[in-house]
C-alpha cells in the first residue's frame, strides 16, 4: 500500500464518469504543480495517492485525503460561486413554476 496509513475500499461508489473526470483531474493538477511553493511535495504526495487509489479502488491514508479534498471543494466552490449559482437555479426553478401556474 503507497503513502501508508489506513486504506478504504471505494466500493463501486465513484462512477466511470466520475472517475474518469477525478482521474483527470488530479493527473492535469500534478503535472502542473509548482515546483517553488512550499506544499508542492506533499500535494505531489496526495495526487499520487489520489491516482492510486482511483486506480486500485482503494485509498491509502484517508484522513489526509479527505482534508485535501474537502479543502478542494471548499476551493472550487468559492472559485465557481456555487452558492451563488445554485440559489440563482433555485429561484428560476421557482419563478418558472410559479409562471407556468398563472392561467
Amino acid at each position: 500500500m503507497r503513502g501508508g496509513g489506513k486504506a478504504s475500499p471505494s466500493g463501486g461508489l465513484i462512477s466511470p464518469e466520475s472517475k474518469e473526470f477525478l482521474a483527470s483531474l488530479f493527473a492535469y493538477l500534478r503535472e502542473n504543480l509548482d515546483e517553488k511553493e512550499p506544499r508542492a511535495a506533499e500535494e505531489r504526495a496526495i495526487f499520487d495517492a489520489l491516482l492510486d487509489g482511483l486506480d486500485r479502488g482503494v485509498f491509502s491514508d484517508v484522513e489526509k485525503l479527505r482534508t485535501y479534498i474537502g479543502e478542494l471543494a471548499r476551493s472550487t466552490d468559492k472559485a465557481n460561486e456555487y452558492e451563488r449559482v445554485s440559489l440563482e437555479h433555485k429561484a428560476l426553478g421557482e419563478l418558472s413554476d410559479a409562471l407556468a401556474e398563472q392561467p
